[in-house]
């Protein structure tokens, strides 16, 4: 914002396109993080699997098939749960979204008024610091090795 209102760049765009790539960089450092912060119900499975289906497998008779039981109900369990957290990531990604769309927005707007002679509709001058935002992401995107 502080650039966008000293405007001091060679070409006022530069300044556009920069707060929207910095946006773009951070969004997409928030969805690293939030897949680095993302629960894995595999440990607490393998956990009652093992502890309830080792109690389990000394059973008389029905050890074997116990313990065959045991490995169904943890294995439906981690599925359930791996949706759970999934839905919760979605959300959590809806959320950075909407929030950097608001962001990007704001930015445009700051630009428009810092720039009034800048002869481009405020559709335009949305889609070029959206596209810097773009951009910035996908390098951050290869910078991981994601591609």
């Amino acid at each position: 914002m502080r650039d966008i209102r000293e405007n001091n760049a060679e070409d006022p765009k530069e300044t556009l396109l920069r707060a929207g790539g910095t946006v773009g960089f951070l969004e997409q450092a928030r969805y690293q993080a939030l897949v680095t912060d993302k629960d894995d119900p595999t440990w607490d499975a393998k956990w009652m699997y093992h502890g309830f289906g080792s109690i389990v497998n000394f059973v008389p008779g029905v050890g074997d098939i116990a313990q065959r039981g045991v490995d169904a109900v943890t294995y439906e369990w981690q599925q359930q749960e791996q949706k759970r957290i999934d839905t919760i990531q979605q959300q959590e990604n809806e959320k950075t979204f909407v929030g950097r769309e608001r962001q990007l927005q704001a930015l445009a707007d700051a630009w428009i008024k810092a720039n009034p002679d800048h002869g481009s509709s405020r559709f335009v001058i949305t889609g070029e610091i959206n596209g810097a935002a773009y951009d910035a992401n996908s390098r951050v995107k290869g910078l991981k090795g994601g591609g």
